[in-house]
């Protein structure tokens, strides 16, 4: 109980958060084993007829959605990520300019700490943050790190806070910790962080009843693609979980960047410890994304932008009857 000792400590100590803060108030991110990731390809998952009557039919030239340049490694490396329970879908363009906005807050505390020290402030351990994770041709992976990333992912979200009862304050899931912190305002954005990466800031925390949280980009006012794809991508994630009968939450989300690949899908699964992803997402894809990605941990190269996963997890050797039917064509190594 390493940790809660040194959050006692800080409570009654007059300083505010020392310089060396790395660990966490928060329990840190105890060692999983998580079933390894395989691959397999487009024409290896059912889809729909051709043509598709029924899923309405993405308009991919009218749109101008990329379909030359390669999905993967399209996405920069993250440490956490903020997902904002706003209740709503309509946000300003540019989260940085909603007034008075937590994500505006968020940003700007973000920026300023930056500029200010950007070598010894707001740092996680490598066990504590998502890391990009390699497949190798191998039945094991890896993750490789060239150069530390701290980036701080901040996303509204359409799901409703549960907990926030104080005026202007919403729940905020910090992934991979997959926990929600409630009655987070504006004003308290710096605090927030403090408490995130190591300092007692009175905030409280509940175990989030996300397993598997899937986000999509559905922000209009930023990107007509986005905001014309996602919410078909919604709906149809949400009657694919109902047919496989899996549990899952399905939330509209803003920018997470790449529109030119809409639809733009995020699956965290494992709770939260492993991020999925994808680009060039349809309503026919939904089905096989839930039964695949969800289900049986695989991932579609055809649709595949990145993997990360929680430096705390590891992965579980694969079942005997699997090592022997995986070929290292079908693993991905980059």
């Amino acid at each position: 109980m390493e940790w809660l000792s040194k959050c006692v400590n800080n409570l009654y100590s007059s300083s505010s958060c020392p310089d060396d803060c790395a660990a966490s108030c928060l329990p840190p991110l105890q060692t999983t084993s998580l079933p390894s990731v395989l691959t397999t390809k487009q024409e290896e998952c059912s889809g729909c007829i051709k043509p598709c009557t029924l899923h309405p039919i993405v308009p991919t030239k009218e749109l101008q959605i990329d379909q030359s340049r390669p999905l993967k490694n399209t996405v920069p490396g993250y440490a956490i990520h903020f997902i904002i329970l706003t209740g709503k879908t309509d946000w300003p363009a540019h989260l940085e300019d909603e007034e008075n906005g937590l994500a505006q807050a968020l940003i700007e505390a973000i920026q300023k700490d930056k500029k200010k020290q950007p070598t010894t402030k707001w740092i996680r351990d490598e066990p504590n943050r998502f890391l990009p994770l390699r497949l190798t041709t191998t039945t094991t992976t890896q993750m490789v790190e060239q150069k530390p990333n701290h980036r701080i992912m901040v996303t509204n979200a359409s799901l409703p806070s549960r907990y926030s009862n104080q005026r202007n304050a919403h729940d905020v899931i910090l992934m991979p910790d997959n926990v929600i912190i409630a009655n987070v305002t504006p004003r308290r954005a710096t605090a927030l962080l403090d408490f995130v990466y190591g300092c007692p800031s009175g905030f409280v925390t509940y175990p989030s009843p996300y397993r598997n949280l899937l986000l999509v980009c559905g922000h209009a006012r930023k990107d007509k693609r986005c905001g014309t794809i996602g919410p078909m991508l919604l709906t149809a994630l949400e009657d694919a979980l109902k047919v496989c009968q899996v549990e899952a939450q399905v939330a509209l989300v803003s920018h997470l960047g790449g529109h030119a690949f809409a639809g733009n899908l995020v699956i965290y699964t494992h709770q939260g410890q492993r991020a999925i992803w994808y680009g060039r997402v349809t309503p026919c894809h939904c089905l096989d994304i839930i039964q695949q990605s969800v289900v049986e941990d695989r991932v579609i190269q055809e649709l595949l932008r990145a993997v990360f996963q929680a430096g705390c997890a590891k992965d579980a050797p694969l079942p005997q009857q699997q090592q022997h039917c995986v070929s290292s064509a079908a693993l991905l190594d980059w």
